[in-house]
């Protein structure tokens, strides 16, 4: 048995394809199936993670590096941030509003310390101030292309402005809404250009409010067809699983068509992205793990280039990816590490009772299954038409506690005995999740099964 942690990454929601209504199977049986052609490639940079510059201070960055790299298995890490990109001087490497503890550790980490281990990296540039003055305009344009020159060839994608439909109060006030997102599109207009200008490798994105796909038309128009050709593609902010309509995650790859065609853009970047609360009765910990399993099918179904995402810890309790010293991947930090270590190549559609994520890269088939819930569930996959003669790896996760939202992130990893059959409808695996016994959980375990 490997311990993976027992001690919580401050960073900030999604859920599987059963946000509707959550998948529980009968107690005891869970079937599933395996489609045998890939439904959608998988971007390898669908594993990033927001970074929030100070967060994470100086101090333990290597740390933080060495688990994001590591366990976690980050792909792409965003910088500087969420509000951060709002709020913070490029100049000086300082921000305004930070609380006294944050402000108490001291600077964090600068870019170019930041790019120096980052796998792939993207960055945000802000957009306050034009927003709240027409006369900002034409200097944060600038400053969007001075940025883009200085570290041209370093930074994979380009963000301008983060949030603008939350800023000025316009979540409850759709006229500050709408002029807005005037104001953003006279800022595009302006940053586009001259990022294009200032590198022309420079991949530029423009931002939507995922909710409303005709925000990606009107600003489209606002922008006009001369700043419009320099934007390459849209970020959005999928925050989603609380059940109310209009933030389904199931609605996540509609969406993404319908701002793609809105934009007539076809590349999409999840920047922010993470599983909301009441997806389940106790969304936390673990029982969050479970729920992201689906989510990445969700963002792959989707068609995104890249995703950068920020665990809940405000609205969901713990979900942290580590400790706050970054010595310790907790459970949904571990499960972002099996996806991303899994879920690559091609996606495969599952049907059935649970929502697994299935993967073939080249001769590999990589399952993750969640038993999404207490009590004994025998799993059987039926793999029709696929080449797999024995297992690789199989192994199960699961917390110390499932019922308390602190310890639930707390995880254990061993090996899991699984039983791979071929009859004359092709392989079968078959495995048991949540049995009681020793060294194994009673509720919530997730396994993964490698095959050849």
């Amino acid at each position: 048995m490997r311990r993976i942690g027992l001690l919580s990454l401050a960073a900030a929601a999604t859920a599987g394809p059963a946000d509707a209504q959550p998948v529980a199977p009968a107690p005891g049986a869970a079937h599933l199936v395996v489609a045998a052609a890939p439904a959608v490639p998988i971007d390898p940079r669908l594993f990033g993670v927001n970074y929030v510059w100070h967060l994470v201070p100086a101090h333990v960055f290597a740390a933080f590096t060495a688990a994001m790299r590591g366990p976690v298995g980050a792909t792409l890490m965003r910088y500087p941030g969420g509000w951060a990109a709002e709020r913070y001087d490029w100049a000086s490497n300082t921000e305004s509003e930070l609380s006294d503890s944050q402000a108490a550790h001291g600077p964090g980490v600068d870019p170019a310390a930041f790019l120096a281990v980052a796998p792939a990296a993207s960055f945000v540039t802000p957009s306050v101030p034009a927003i709240r003055d027409p006369g900002q305009v034409e200097p944060v344009a600038q400053l969007s292309a001075g940025l883009v020159h200085r570290f041209a060839g370093q930074v994979g994608l380009w963000e301008i402005g983060n949030e603008w439909w939350l800023q000025r109060g316009a979540k409850h006030d759709p006229a500050a809404r709408t002029q807005n997102l005037a104001s953003y599109a006279a800022l595009v207009a302006r940053a586009a250009p001259a990022m294009r200008a200032a590198a022309p490798g420079a991949r530029i994105y423009a931002t939507v409010e995922w909710t409303h796909p005709e925000d990606a038309a009107t600003l489209r128009h606002l922008v006009g067809p001369a700043g419009w050709a320099a934007v390459d593609g849209i970020s959005i902010h999928p925050y989603c699983g609380t059940l109310e309509a209009e933030t389904l995650c199931s609605l996540l790859p509609e969406r993404a068509a319908q701002i793609r065609a809105a934009s007539g853009r076809t590349s999409l970047y999840a920047s922010e992205w993470s599983l909301g609360p009441r997806v389940t009765a106790d969304d936390y910990g673990i029982r969050n793990a479970n729920q992201m399993v689906g989510a990445f099918g969700l963002l792959a179904e989707a068609r995104l280039d890249a995703a950068a995402y920020w665990p809940p810890v405000r609205a969901v309790p713990g979900t942290a990816l580590l400790s706050a010293d970054c010595a310790t991947v907790f459970a949904t930090g571990a499960l972002f590490g099996w996806m991303a270590q899994s879920f690559r190549g091609a996606m495969l559609a599952v049907s059935g009772d649970l929502p697994a994520g299935a993967a073939r890269e080249n001769r590999r088939l990589s399952l993750v299954v969640p038993s999404m819930g207490d009590g004994p569930r025998t799993v059987t996959i039926d793999l029709p038409g696929q080449p797999v003669t024995h297992i690789v790896k199989a192994e199960v996760m699961h917390a110390a506690d499932t019922a308390d939202p602190d310890l639930s992130r707390y995880l254990e990893t061993t090996t899991l005995s699984a039983n791979l059959q071929h009859g004359p409808a092709g392989p079968r695996l078959s495995f048991t999740l949540n049995p009681g016994t020793p060294g194994r959980g009673n509720g919530w375990e997730i396994a993964r099964v490698v095959l050849e």
